[in-house]
């Protein structure tokens, strides 16, 4: 009966964890459409229709990416594929979108009961339903687990969960060395940066043997078995560049494997068992300095996955670029994540003090190192530590039950229940804050993709973009997989900084030429704005190319708030000349959108704002001085603005290039025609569209 009521529990809580997740993402679900959370959720769904309609091919190279030019896609495809499976029987592309967001809830409750079962084998029966039950609530999980996430990290966290199973297992039954093994390499096929992971079980491996040495165990079969089975799996892709990576740090896995194997038989009873993690730390530096002097040659793919890469994964070149890439040394130690970073620090302390020669509390010991290590690095791996949290959040109320007991039976229950809701209270109410969360893209963007799609000229390849399409999209990278997937647009630069330089040397661009320049040579037909590439993603977008981002804002506090202030610097660069100024005096870009929340003071700005990239009408003729046009413009928003560019003549003859036409074209329009005028003289001209999209050149004489 005992155990009855414990698969119920566990059931109880899987469900639970299922719906929970399902209740946070209620926000996706939005006039009849799906709006993703997180920008790599639209890009991994872009991956999964492509999927459903090519199966079993995926989606390898994009022309839609890093526009004129395409990109590879480097993401290992085992999520898309699930994601299409479940997508196949949407019977629509609402279907599909649901059914793929139901992926990553239902991933994250199998974690539930799989995190049951690994804390189980490493304590007892309690501290694995309280790990369930404290990963069910853990915000951090959730928030990457909810409906409508649709990313890969649930599936990252349940088969590095799975690896921490089997390999509690493997030691007893040699089926879990080939679940170890299978998990290893299916995580390969999930994530390129597996290799952080791996070296987790490389890093308990010699771990491991050294134990069994200490203890007079028999050799350790089942960690070469597992490290070989996952070897064979990565085999047949290894050299992709999606899996090269990977494979590398799977080899070597399976190298130290056969060494620590070949060291343990020949060691046994000659060499203290403290020596073998000395020999196998000294043959590792060895190989690390043989790949660094031939990094140049045969060992180039190993140099760059074991030495290059590493910064990145632990933040390094990444930080103040990429907000999920900075690092977390900055919390505040009082916040709700600090104190559950101190729990987690001092129950792992206590745990390696007590269990410093158990070899399955030492595989919790080296995975939760390895998690603080790279959660430290970059924030974003919080969703990887949340599940160290959970078992050792798991060790310590079992730890206060046990002080509850000696009180006796009589209050057990009651201080039992206590003690759990005062150690949940945390992660409940900082759930409470994210379940109400709604997608970052805001109803603006929404609206001005819709019009991107609807209203300019549709681009080929889409379905299948082997090839290049008509143009692209410049905006900020930030934006570049909403812009493909609810626009249907290819982009210049997107979330994988494909094409990021291009794009931040054009908006902080402060030559317009220089800044034409760029939109030819990437072939640009609109730019897209936003109120918050001025005011909140400036600074990383300075660092992208070593400016110094206070040459841009100043900050200064006022009260509990701080206040910002544009420098003149930013004022003359290309963002700021479209986003507040709508293009004056700039020859080849219109505004032709935009969105109809506005925000800011001096001046107040459309949230989101849309510029044609044209020819432009040539005017020209003779003046005697210099010469300006003025024409009044109405937007969609039926806000009114006055288009004025200016030019001084050369020998008596002035040049004037001007976007706009004067007929009634889109959804922003001219009232009545251009004013061309010196000092002496004033003449209307009406231009037509034809004239700017050709570039016609008109004559006029002042």
């Amino acid at each position: 009966m005992r155990s009855q009521r414990r698969l119920w529990t566990v059931v109880i809580l899987i469900i639970s964890a299922f719906l929970l997740r399902l209740y946070a993402g209620r926000f996706a679900l939005s006039d009849g459409s799906v709006l993703f959370y997180g920008p790599d959720s639209y890009y991994h769904m872009r991956r999964i229709i492509y999927t459903v309609n090519h199966f079993p091919a995926t989606l390898w190279f994009d022309s839609y990416v890093d526009y004129p030019n395409g990109l590879e896609i480097t993401w290992p495809p085992l999520f898309d594929i699930l994601g299409a499976a479940l997508a196949s029987f949407g019977g629509s592309a609402y279907g599909a979108e649901v059914l793929a967001s139901l992926l990553p809830p239902a991933l994250g409750a199998l974690t539930v009961g799989i995190i049951y079962l690994a804390a189980r084998e490493m304590f007892d029966e309690r501290i694995g339903l309280a790990s369930a039950f404290f990963l069910t609530i853990s915000s951090y999980a959730v928030a990457v687990n909810s409906f409508g996430y649709v990313d890969h990290h649930a599936l990252e966290m349940l088969l590095l969960l799975l690896i921490v199973l089997s390999l509690l297992r493997s030691a007893s039954d040699m089926r879990w060395s080939a679940a170890a093994g299978i998990s290893i390499a299916l995580l390969a096929y999930t994530w390129m940066g597996s290799a952080a992971y791996i070296l987790m079980v490389l890093i308990y491996i010699i771990a491991r043997i050294s134990l069994d040495l200490r203890d007079g165990r028999e050799p350790p079969k089942d960690i070469l078995a597992a490290s070989a089975i996952a070897s064979m799996l990565v085999l047949p892709f290894w050299s992709s560049h999606w899996m090269l990576p990977s494979a590398i740090a799977i080899f070597a896995l399976f190298g130290a494997s056969v060494l620590g194997y070949a060291i343990y038989i020949l060691s046994q009873k000659r060499l203290p068992w403290y020596s073998l993690p000395g020999i196998m730390i000294a043959a590792g530096l060895i190989v690390l300095l043989a790949v660094y002097a031939l990094r140049d040659g045969i060992a180039s793919a190993f140099y760059t996955t074991l030495v290059a890469r590493l910064p990145y994964i632990i933040g390094g070149e990444m930080s103040g670029l990429i907000e999920e890439a900075s690092p977390l040394l900055t919390m505040d130690l009082k916040s709700v994540l600090g104190l559950n970073i101190i729990i987690t620090v001092a129950v792992l302390a206590l745990v390696a003090r007590q269990h410093i020669y158990d070899r399955k509390k030492v595989l919790l010991i080296i995975w939760t190192l390895i998690a603080l290590l790279l959660t430290f690095g970059q924030k974003r791996f919080l969703y990887i530590l949340a599940m160290n949290m959970s078992i050792l959040f798991a060790v310590l109320f079992s730890e206060l039950c046990t002080l509850a007991e000696r009180r006796g039976r009589r209050q057990m229950m009651a201080l039992t229940l206590i003690i759990l809701v005062v150690m949940a209270m945390p992660s409940i109410w900082r759930l409470s804050r994210i379940s109400d969360d709604a997608p970052d893209i805001e109803g603006d963007w929404v609206d001005a993709l819709r019009w991107l799609k609807e209203e300019t000229p549709p681009t080929s390849f889409y379905d299948d973009p082997s090839r290049k399409p008509e143009y692209g999209i410049m905006s900020s990278w930030s934006y570049g997989n909403w812009i493909i997937y609810l626009g249907k647009r290819p982009v210049i630069a997107n979330n994988f900084q494909a094409g990021v330089y291009d794009s931040t040397r054009f908006f902080l661009s402060e030559s317009e030429s220089d800044a034409e320049g760029i939109l030819n040579k990437r072939g640009a037909r609109y730019v897209i704005t936003t109120w918050e590439m001025l005011y909140l993603t400036l600074p990383s977008t300075a660092r992208w190319i070593g400016e110094d981002p206070s040459s841009y804002l100043r900050y200064t506090p006022s009260g509990k708030y701080l206040s910002i202030e544009l420098t003149d610097r930013l004022r003359r660069t290309m963002l700021a000349r479209l986003q507040l100024y709508d293009g004056l005096n700039m020859s080849n870009l219109r505004l032709v959108y935009e969105s109809g929340t506005f925000r800011g003071e001096s001046p107040s700005t459309a949230s989101v704002k849309i510029f044609e990239h044209v020819p432009g009408a040539l005017v020209t003729g003779r003046s005697s001085g210099p010469v300006v046009a003025i024409l009044n413009i109405t937007t969609n928003q039926g806000r009114r603005f006055q288009y004025a560019i200016e030019a001084a003549p050369v020998d008596g003859v002035y040049t004037l290039r001007l976007p706009y036409s004067t007929g009634a074209n889109g959804a922003v329009r001219a009232d009545g025609d251009y004013l061309i005028m010196n000092p002496e003289i004033a003449k209307e001209l009406s231009i037509e569209e034809k004239d700017v999209l050709e570039g016609s050149t008109l004559h006029l004489d002042l």
